[in-house]
């Protein structure tokens, strides 16, 4: 995933190219200028970006948190939290809501994060009002919330076994030359 400075850095870009989205042609020129893009590569963002906020009704920046609820094909609700922090901080972002949606619906969910935002997989039964999952998290809460979300999570055993799978792998070079694979 990104870096934090990155995630910050993108959301900045937004943020001061939210107002001049109005303007498209104004847009890609400031954003071809300032952020050194050819032509092109403006354009394509601008008309991404205008896409976005026509589709969500605000442009996802750090400031800015937008929610999003829609019905799958199988009938399941999935709610997606576009929120532009990282992969790192959207991971741990998904956890702690993951927590809290189990402890409040009393039912198992999956969550996945990348860079741009927060998917958690519901069930057709459960309704709540959307802007409701602004208040789930609270700042006094979100160590404790986060700390038992983690403790269940198999990110532990998933970590180890990644680390003895890399420690015991043989390198394919050492020292300039190749190392032959074993041979069984």
């Amino acid at each position: 995933g990104r870096s934090a400075a990155l995630s910050l850095e993108v959301s900045r870009l937004r943020t001061d190219l939210e107002p001049r989205l109005a303007d498209r042609d104004g847009a890609i020129s400031w954003l071809s200028a300032e952020g050194a893009l050819p032509e092109a590569g403006a354009r394509q963002a601008v008309d991404y970006l205008r896409a976005g906020r026509e589709a969500l009704s605000a442009l996802p920046t750090q400031e800015t948190l937008v929610a999003e609820r829609f019905f799958d094909e199988a009938g399941g609700m999935q709610l997606v939290l576009h929120a532009p922090f990282g992969a790192r901080q959207n991971r741990a972002l998904g956890l702690a809501l993951r927590k809290r949606f189990c402890r409040t619906f009393d039912f198992e969910l999956q969550a996945a994060a990348n860079d741009e935002g927060v998917l958690l997989s519901l069930g057709p039964q459960h309704s709540f009002p959307l802007a409701s999952i602004f208040e789930m998290l609270s700042s006094e809460r979100i160590e404790e919330v986060l700390t038992q979300a983690a403790l269940q999570s198999p990110m532990f055993p998933v970590r180890w076994r990644w680390d003895a799978t890399r420690a015991l792998a043989l390198p394919r070079v050492t020292g300039g030359r190749r190392v032959p694979p074993p041979i069984a």
